[in-house]
């Protein structure tokens, strides 16, 4: 029994003793360049599947991660132009540096770079996120997909950053590994992989990166978490980041399942446009009410209201008496009550109080466009100008004996309260010769002239 056993617990011992040699350090790091090879390839390959792809722009910062996406990029996806971007935030003494780095590293590659230089109001982390993602929209054209550089460490970071704020169910789906971006779209190939696996994988290639002295700073939250929270955790549970991916394609799961069911009952409070009914959504379980809400305004603008603005909407708006005029405002967005309909509209811009009437066919001011249908009779608008009502305008309208308040005309013609007050008016020297949509005034219509001004402020989807 005794040989037994020392035989076994030799085999034992030489298995061990093969395991060991089997995970040296440098044939880690070979084996991390390869995993980091096929995952970039199985999710870039499915995703030309899926969509017409004619250039990559590749988000660089110069950082670990950026420069293994750069060095996979152009290793793999070669066969289409590949532009490098790098954003300056100039929010560190060595910023131009950075700028210099990436563009010498897409020199190396032969590839075309292009700095874009941000200003921006603050240095806070979600300032410098909102201008960095205003800068990558402005570049990208039909037929692009940015690829940036976020693996499975950040995706733990954000998901716990967004626990501990209170996200709701939206916000715990983490970062999207795809999603549409202006007339493009945005992938994050290196999502499915660990810092870890990314260093041993540059290591491997022998790559030089820029590591930011910012983020050992551990005032901003994230880097706390990143810091000191994260590397607890794993101590803990080694898999931290395979529990996380996990969770959250449970999560999406459990979001797309109630997305279904709260467009079942947004169909019955609204046509698809940003007009809810507010008798319609009564009829629904008090509970369902607010997310429906939510919904409604999420899929119209992407912003997410919480509970405290969702209470402040149902309070302020459809608590409100039917003849007010209540409104609920949050920065690029209003939501208005008119009679028993909510409204989304745009946040609302300053106008000029007057600018020139150009006759053309279509004249484009900040808040709406104002089109000509026919053809105006020019020597009778020579010199027009268009300024907005201020209160108290009368007119004769073409073909009618008696002066009518403009109001009442906007009223009857059921424009909204917050168009009647900005609607835009034709003047001849001091004299009101055309009210767009509802008008031309008297003298200013040439017999059989047959043209008319209309007026189409510009609708939610337009502006925001």
């Amino acid at each position: 029994m005794s040989c037994l056993w020392m035989s076994c617990w030799n085999v034992v011992t030489n298995v061990c003793c093969h395991t060991v040699l089997v995970v040296k350090p440098e044939l880690k790091t070979q084996t991390a360049l390869q995993e980091c090879e096929r995952s970039f390839s199985a999710f870039t390959s499915a995703f030309q599947q899926q969509h017409k792809i004619k250039r990559w722009l590749v988000a660089h910062s110069g950082g670990v991660d950026s420069q293994l996406l750069l060095y996979l990029t152009k290793k793999c996806l070669s066969d289409l132009p590949i532009i490098v971007i790098h954003i300056n935030h100039h929010l560190q003494a060595d910023s131009c540096d950075w700028g210099r780095f990436s563009v010498q590293q897409a020199e190396n590659l032969g590839l075309q770079a292009i700095i874009i230089d941000l200003e921006l109001p603050s240095s806070s982390e979600n300032a410098a996120r909102k201008a960095r993602y205003a800068a990558f929209t402005n570049i990208i054209t039909p037929g692009d997909c940015l690829l940036q550089g976020h693996h499975g460490d950040d995706q733990a970071e954000t998901l716990l950053f967004r626990m501990l704020r209170g996200s709701g169910l939206k916000g715990m789906l983490g970062i999207p590994l795809q999603r549409r971006l202006a007339d493009g779209h945005l992938l994050r190939p290196l999502l499915d992989l660990t810092r870890t696996q990314i260093e041993r994988a540059v290591e491997t290639i022998g790559l030089d990166y820029i590591d930011d002295p910012s983020n050992a700073e551990d005032a901003y939250d994230r880097n706390y978490l990143r810091l000191h929270v994260l590397p607890l955790l794993r101590q803990r549970w080694p898999d931290l980041a395979r529990r996380w991916r996990e969770n959250t394609e449970r999560l999406s799961e459990a979001h797309n399942l109630l997305e279904h069911y709260l467009a079942s009952d947004l169909a019955l409070c609204s046509d698809g446009q940003a007009k809810l009914s507010i008798s319609a959504w009564k009829t629904l379980l008090p509970l369902r009410r607010p997310e429906v809400l939510r919904y409604w305004v999420s899929l119209h603008t992407g912003i997410n209201l919480n509970k405290v603005q969702l209470r402040q909407v149902q309070t302020d708006l459809i608590e409100a008496a039917v003849d007010s005029n209540p409104v609920f405002t949050r920065k690029g967005l209003e939501i208005r009550r008119f009679k028993e309909h909510l409204y989304l509209l745009p946040e609302q811009e300053e106008v000029a109080p007057e600018v020139p009437f150009l006759c053309s066919p279509r004249q484009e001011l900040v808040d709406g466009v104002l089109e000509i249908k026919g053809k105006v009779p020019v020597e009778l608008f020579s010199g027009a100008v268009i300024r907005r009502r201020q209160g108290g305008e009368r007119c004769r309208p073409q073909g009618i004996t008696q002066s009518k308040k403009v109001k009442k005309m906007l009223q009857d013609a059921g424009i909204e309260p917050w168009h009647r007050e900005r609607w835009p008016l034709i003047y001849v020297g001091e004299q009101l010769a055309a009210v767009p949509g509802i008008c031309i005034c008297q003298g200013f219509a040439e017999e059989n002239a047959g043209f008319s001004l209309l007026w189409h402020p510009f609708s939610l989807s337009d502006n925001v």
